[in-house]
């Protein structure tokens, strides 16, 4: 039968939410298996690689099947990755404590520079997953791709704040959500404009090289 209008954009939702619910599922599983805290990094980025997929249209290979093999080749990298912005995090947010104790000027200034860049952090943080699920560069270059396409399509950046705090606030009033899009829906919202960064970027260098 074939479905439109409103209809459509009923079943096409409801087909997300069961994918998405599946999805958080897979991700619970996944976290378990890596011991909890060896298994959330890799789990996630399962989880980022199986919605680039959705998102593009490719649902050919099992979600099982994509959970499966990120998870099994990305287990140390990402666990790297993983500690490296704890790391980092940490030591910003000891620095900012400490340099909040003090009214001295060079204190403060200091702080505005702690600030800035926890927010340089933050932007990194945000695009990150999306940037490691569709990019193979270097290890390094996944910082600074994320950090860039953050501030490059400051558009994009944006939205995903906003729709982190649309979703936040969704749990918030409908906590029965939790336990089946705890990590799904926020990571949907991630990838979504991630991936629209992407081909913004794309297109914008197809434009530039077909005017040369």
């Amino acid at each position: 039968m074939q479905l439109n209008g409103l209809m459509k954009v009923v079943y096409q939702a409801g087909e997300w939410v069961i994918k998405l619910v599946y999805a958080n599922v897979l991700w619970l599983i996944f976290t378990l298996l890596g011991l909890g805290i060896f298994g959330v990094m890799p789990a996630t980025v399962g989880l980022f690689t199986l919605l680039r997929q959705w998102i593009m249209g490719n649902e050919t290979e099992s979600a099982l099947q994509i959970y499966w093999n990120s998870f099994r080749h990305e287990i140390f990298k990402a666990n790297l990755f993983g500690l490296l912005f704890l790391v980092v995090g940490y030591i910003l947010r000891i620095d900012i404590i400490y340099f909040k104790t003090s009214s001295h000027f060079l204190f403060q200034a200091l702080l505005i520079v702690m600030f800035c860049l926890g927010v340089l952090y933050f932007i990194t943080l945000l695009n990150f997953f999306p940037v490691y699920v569709h990019f193979e560069i270097s290890f390094f270059a996944y910082f600074k791709y994320a950090l860039l396409i953050g501030i490059s399509q400051l558009s994009s950046t944006l939205m995903m704040i906003l729709g982190c705090i649309v979703i936040f606030c969704l749990y918030w009033y409908f906590s029965g959500l939790i336990p089946l899009l705890c990590v799904s829906l926020f990571s949907l919202n991630l990838m979504w404009f991630g991936y629209r960064s992407f081909k913004k970027i794309e297109y914008e260098q197809q434009a530039m090289t077909t005017r040369i």
